[in-house]
């Protein structure tokens, strides 16, 4: 089934999660007054000439171009620019932000550089300021006039600004603090992205590099903190999501191996039958037997 479109031509869902505009002041001064409501929304203002100022919680900052401010979808706050001021100012939904940035190798960067306010300004921002004009621009274009693949144009180029906002915003102490840290830091950090990857089929040595770690280290901090080691972290969580799909889904064995990543059903099912001694189709109806012999449960009411 096709998605439902906005007014624009875009999914509803994009349409309403991004809003994007390029302002030019250039008789009068403008301002926004940023106000979080039901959901959260981030806001990014490029000021590309002039002066502003914006202030959220009693603090008030000066802005002087070129800068980059980041408000997280947490802050409600006020943003104002002078006569002569141009740029522009986007805002996405905090939940379609974590969507754009979920299938990558650096979301819990770009997660919590997302989190916390960012102000970018003098000789940092010049660098990377060409790419962040064509991407708030073309934001800005496809949702005046869409095309075909707009929302996945639209979602490509958030996530270059975020790539951008974690760079300019980061800096490479705080970058190697996971990988420095190590212990317990590392490994709750190694089981987030398994969360997000373990149906990606990467191997150990994509997660370490993730990280900013050698495989070795990454294995080392997993055999002390869980008494195991990585590659048996991701396997287990795939074999937890396989038993439940197969308990809940009425897919063919076959169909659940491949969403989970197996591109050989005979993998799958040697993959299975390692770990809980039976094949996938005899552990379903295993399943489903003992249910129907305990009866149905006060748990099974709707």
């Amino acid at each position: 089934m096709a998605a439902s479109s906005g007014l624009n031509g875009l999914p509803v869902g994009v349409a309403l999660a991004v809003r994007a505009e390029t302002f030019s002041a250039d008789l009068a001064a403008r301002s926004w007054a940023i106000r979080q409501k039901s959901g959260h929304r981030a806001h990014l203002l490029l000021l590309q000439s002039d002066r502003g100022r914006a202030s959220w919680h009693g603090t008030t900052v000066a802005l002087e171009a070129p800068a980059l401010l980041w408000l997280p979808g947490s802050l409600d706050a006020m943003i104002e620019v002078g006569p002569g001021a141009h740029g522009h100012l986007l805002s996405v939904d905090d939940d379609f932000l974590i969507k754009i940035v979920a299938g990558h190798a650096e979301a819990l960067h770009l997660r919590r550089s997302s989190e916390r306010v960012a102000l970018i300004a003098s000789e940092a921002l010049p660098p990377a300021l060409d790419s962040i004009v064509q991407s708030c621009s073309s934001i800005v274009a496809e949702l005046r006039s869409p095309g075909f693949g707009g929302a996945t144009l639209i979602s490509s180029h958030w996530l270059l600004l975020c790539l951008q906002l974690w760079r300019l915003s980061t800096p490479q102490n705080d970058r190697n603090e996971v990988a420095a840290r190590g212990g317990p830091a590392l490994v709750g950090n190694f089981l987030q992205m398994v969360e997000l990857h373990y149906r990606d089929g990467w191997p150990v040595a994509r997660y370490a590099n993730a990280l900013g770690v050698t495989s070795d280290k990454l294995h080392a901090h997993c055999q002390r903190e869980k008494n195991c080691g990585p590659r048996a972290i991701i396997h287990e969580r795939l074999l937890r999501e396989a038993c439940t799909r197969l308990q809940q889904l009425d897919l063919p064995v076959e169909q659940i191996g491949y969403g989970l990543g197996f591109r050989d059903p005979a993998y799958f099912n040697r993959f299975f039958r390692k770990y809980r001694g039976a094949s996938p189709g005899n552990y379903r109806r295993q399943i489903r037997l003992e249910h129907a012999r305990s009866g149905p449960s006060y748990a099974a009411w709707p």
